[in-house]
């Protein structure tokens, strides 16, 4: 599937999108923002771009990352691995021995869409709670995955007949995206690490897609960052330093300051576990930090 391809599919599926330069694309990553995709895509939106995009989303907000300067440092990581030979013998002997009891334990293999919506609600929930996010907050399970959409696939980890973690895997042009839930009582058994090890063999070793992502670190101000970055490095993602720009609506920068980054941090205190609300403290400090 190419980018034009994909924006269609997203459109179908209810995303508000609208198409970038350089093989990019602007989708609607949650009801106030519009985020750029690739997520790795590094070279800066051209002039006229960001004002288009404005124009035609009405989004609140743009984000999108750039290479580290003098400017702009870096304030969060990419992880990409790029490794056409990545194997179980280059990861660390921790990763390895949990790699190893992953896939023992376990049998990984590709889902279809109506096993993921019988089986895997008890990964998204408990996924949700381990960082932090409320679920009665966020979007429904049966919303959030019963879009049928093409650009996607779904790679699981069973234990019997029971669904221990899956893994939601986009595919477009040549790179390929992961985002995974995991069930709490099968943590130990080692489910993410034979998943992504399965993922990124597959796509890099067997497929040889150019690049796999796993995705930014978190802009929340508290998060399971430190042991998730960690937890990417053991499986063999690098952690490229980038800088995340978060472009305010001119319409709506008079309301960017101190006073309404504290109103929502205020907010937060009531809330303190709203997806919505700590994603839109984060986007605030770092709007602001931009503009300092």
């Amino acid at each position: 599937m190419n980018i034009n391809e994909y924006l269609e599919h997203l459109k179908a599926g209810g995303f508000k999108v609208v198409l970038g330069s350089h093989n990019t694309l602007w989708s609607s990553s949650e009801r106030f923002s519009m985020q750029r995709q690739p997520v790795f895509a590094l070279n800066p939106p051209p002039r006229g771009e960001i004002s288009s995009v404005f124009r035609r989303s009405h989004a609140a907000m743009l984000s999108f990352v750039v290479e580290p300067s003098d400017v702009r440092a870096a304030n969060c990581s990419l992880y990409l691995c790029n490794d056409p030979t990545y194997s179980l013998k280059k990861l660390g002997r921790g990763a390895r021995y949990d790699t190893s009891r992953g896939l023992n334990e376990l049998k990984i293999r590709f889902l279809e869409q109506n096993e993921v919506l019988r089986l895997g609600k008890q990964s998204y929930c408990d996924t949700l709670a381990r960082t932090g996010l409320s679920v009665d907050n966020r979007e429904p399970f049966e919303v959030r995955f019963r879009q049928p959409r093409t650009e996607n696939r779904y790679l699981g980890a069973f234990k019997g007949d029971r669904l221990a973690a899956f893994f939601l895997v986009t595919e477009v042009d040549d790179w390929v995206s992961l985002g995974g839930y995991s069930t709490n009582e099968f943590l130990p058994l080692r489910p993410n690490n034979a998943l992504i090890f399965y993922a990124v063999h597959h796509y890099l070793v067997e497929k040889k897609v150019r690049v796999v992502s796993y995705g930014l670190s978190s802009v929340q101000a508290f998060s399971k960052a430190e042991g998730l970055h960690k937890f990417k490095i053991k499986m063999g993602f690098e952690a490229a330093p980038v800088h995340r720009v978060f472009v305010v609506n001119p319409l709506l920068r008079p309301f960017v300051n101190r006073v309404s980054w504290r109103l929502v941090n205020g907010i937060l205190k009531v809330a303190p576990h709203h997806p919505m609300i700590k994603k839109a403290e984060g986007a605030l400090r770092m709007a602001l930090e931009d503009h300092n």
